[in-house]
């Protein structure tokens, strides 16, 4: 564990709130499932993308924090608006006509979740906070996990997507939780560290899967807490060095 410096103001903490791709389940697979079919649409289309030029082109829209990387990969490779409308239009119809075996074989538990989930609600109130389709329900409960947060913050059932805060605050309303109370724990620094930590929660950030490279692009970004392994997050969330942090410092795990 390193600290790079700042002040931190301990106070008690209640709840702790996952994110839900990439923090419970693996989203390797479905990116790479989306993409396959982006890719694959634009050659149908008479674009000519090479395979290493478009997964590079991939992995920078993650990077760069764009929040509709999907659309940006289309228009990037057609820059004609018709066509952009088009390929789009057909990647939607074709995601959605998706049977629900397709999304449950992409749709993963990462290894170790579950075990930590389980010790973590003897000591705190778990919530989930998550830009989900419907069908993540489904998912959640095959796994046996519904029932062990009581608070499930869902975008397609909210009608509300991260990083709007009012996300984040509707969940905490859920909770009847104040922010200094709660810990934030996700993958991505724009949807899920940025926002928690302009409300003034805890922030931990998991760094693995799709997002990983995403760069702190100014101190806003910065998590509190980075871990890059489940272990390293169960360490963290299960010792008595995860206190409640208001500004600066960041701690490696």
């Amino acid at each position: 564990m390193g600290m790079t410096g700042g002040k931190t103001l301990e106070k008690p903490i209640h709840w702790l709130f996952f994110d839900v791709g990439g923090t419970i389940f693996d989203e390797e697979s479905v990116y790479r499932m989306h993409e396959d079919l982006i890719l694959g649409l634009l050659n149908k289309n008479g674009c000519n993308v090479g395979e290493r030029e478009f997964r590079n082109a991939a992995k920078d829209a993650r990077k760069h924090y764009l929040p509709r990387y999907v659309n940006h990969l289309i228009w990037i490779f057609t820059e004609h608006e018709k066509l952009y409308e088009s390929i789009s239009l057909e990647f939607e119809r074709t995601v959605n006509k998706m049977p629900y075996s397709t999304f449950r074989e992409h749709v993963q538990l990462i290894p170790g979740v579950k075990d930590l989930l389980l010790e973590l609600r003897q000591h705190y109130m778990l919530g989930i906070i998550g830009n989900q389709p419907a069908a993540v329900r489904k998912r959640l409960e095959e796994e046996r996990l519904t029932g062990l947060f009581p608070v499930q913050a869902i975008s397609a059932e909210m009608g509300l997507r991260k990083p709007d805060l009012r996300f984040f605050l509707a969940a905490l309303a859920m909770g009847q939780c104040q922010p200094n109370e709660a810990v934030m724990i996700g993958d991505r620094l724009d949807n899920d560290i940025y926002p928690a930590r302009s409300l003034g929660m805890t922030t931990v950030r998991l760094k693995i899967g799709p997002h990983r490279h995403q760069p702190v692009l100014s101190p806003e970004y910065l998590p509190h807490y980075t871990c890059t392994s489940i272990k390293g997050l169960a360490k963290l969330l299960t010792s008595d060095e995860l206190v409640a942090h208001t500004s600066g410092a960041e701690l490696m795990w």
